[in-house]
C-alpha cells in the first residue's frame, strides 16, 4: 500500500487535534481524478469543520483530511476521465463530503477543478478556487449583479473579500467595502471606490440605495445591512441564515445565504480572469503542510489579509 504525509483529525476540537502522519494514497474510482497537491488552501471553513460547528459536516467521517482549496498536478485518470489527464496543472475546490486537500494526494472528480492560472505557481493558485468560487457565485449566480450597480462588501480585505471587490470590478460594479483602517489602501489598490473603517464609522449611518450588499460576517452586521438595501435589493450571506427570510419581508428586499459547489465552467473562466490582470489573490503568509496546526491559530485570529496557504510540494 502507497503511502502519503496528510494533517487529519480524529476528533473535533483545538489546533491542537491537527495530526500530522502517514496515511494511505487515496485508490480513485472511474469517474475520479488522482492528484498530487503541491499548495493548498486554508479557509474559515477549515477551522469551523475541526471545531464541529459546521452544520453540514455531520456526513463526514473521522479521521478527516481538511482543505477544500487546492493547487497541483494530474497523477493519474479513472477510465471515464475525458477533460483531463496525467501531467495536467489544476487547481480545484474538492466536495466537503470527501478527505480534503491538506495531504500529498487527494482524489477529486472531474467537476471539481480546472486548469490552474498560468500566471501563478501553485502556492498562489492554490488559494483561489474555494473564495474565488464564493464571491462569484454570491455576486453573480445569486445576486446577478451588474454594470454600474452599488454594491457593499463585509470584510472587504478577507479571503473572500479582497476577490469580490477585484470580480465586482470586473463587472463595473461601483465597489463599497468595509474594513479596518490599515487595510485601506490595500483595497484602494484591489479597485474599491469607496472604503468604510468600520472602527471609525457606522456603515448604516452613512450608505443607502444599495443594490446589493455581500455578508461575510452575519450577526450584527447583517442586520444593520438590511435598511440600507433599495427595494428589492439583494443580501446575499455566506454565514448566518437565521433572520434573511422575515428581514426579506420586512424591507421588501431580497435575501439568500447559500453554500458554495465546485463548478468547472466557473473554475475555467476565474483562472482567465487572472491570467488577463483582472484578478490577483493577496497572499498573507504560508506554511509547510506539518505546520497547519500554526496556520489555524492565525486564521482563527480573523485578522488575516488575503490568504494563507500550506506548501506541501
Amino acid at each position: 500500500m502507497e503511502m502519503m504525509k496528510a494533517v487529519r483529525i480524529h476528533s473535533h476540537g483545538g489546533p491542537e487535534v491537527l495530526t500530522y502522519e502517514d496515511v494511505p494514497v487515496p485508490n480513485i474510482q472511474s469517474d475520479e481524478l488522482l492528484i498530487r497537491v503541491h499548495a493548498a488552501g486554508v479557509n474559515p471553513i477549515d477551522y469551523k469543520v475541526r471545531q464541529g460547528i459546521f452544520r453540514d459536516d455531520r456526513k463526514l467521517q473521522f479521521p478527516m483530511i481538511l482543505g477544500w482549496d487546492f493547487s497541483g498536478e494530474v497523477a493519474a485518470v479513472g477510465s471515464s476521465i475525458k477533460n483531463f489527464k496525467a501531467g495536467d496543472l489544476v487547481f480545484g475546490h474538492p466536495s466537503m463530503m470527501r478527505q480534503g486537500a491538506y495531504a500529498e494526494y487527494i482524489a477529486v472528480k472531474e467537476n471539481e477543478i480546472a486548469l490552474k492560472p498560468k500566471a501563478l505557481d501553485h502556492i498562489y493558485s492554490s488559494v483561489i478556487p474555494l473564495s474565488a468560487l464564493t464571491a462569484w457565485q454570491a455576486l453573480f449566480d445569486e445576486a446577478n449583479l451588474s454594470a454600474n450597480q452599488k454594491v457593499l462588501i463585509h470584510a472587504a480585505s478577507g479571503g473572500v473579500g479582497h476577490l469580490a471587490v477585484q470580480l465586482a470590478k470586473w463587472k463595473d460594479a461601483y465597489v463599497i467595502g468595509t474594513a479596518s483602517k490599515n487595510n485601506k489602501n490595500f483595497l484602494l489598490n484591489c479597485g474599491i471606490d469607496e472604503f468604510i473603517d468600520y472602527n471609525e464609522t457606522e456603515f448604516d449611518k452613512v450608505l443607502k440605495n444599495i443594490d446589493v450588499v455581500f455578508d461575510t460576517l452575519g450577526g450584527d452586521v447583517q442586520m444593520k445591512s438590511w435598511p440600507i438595501l433599495k427595494r428589492e435589493g439583494f443580501l446575499i450571506s455566506i454565514v448566518d441564515p437565521n433572520q434573511i427570510e422575515a428581514m426579506s419581508k420586512r424591507y421588501d428586499v431580497h435575501g439568500k445565504c447559500f453554500v458554495v459547489t465546485s463548478n468547472y465552467q466557473e473554475l475555467t473562466k476565474i483562472a482567465a480572469l487572472v491570467d488577463e490582470g483582472y484578478l490577483a489573490p493577496y497572499l498573507e503568509t504560508t506554511f509547510p503542510l506539518a505546520e497547519a496546526a500554526e496556520a489555524h491559530r492565525l486564521i482563527e485570529q480573523k485578522h488575516v489579509r488575503g490568504k494563507i496557504a500550506l506548501v506541501v510540494r
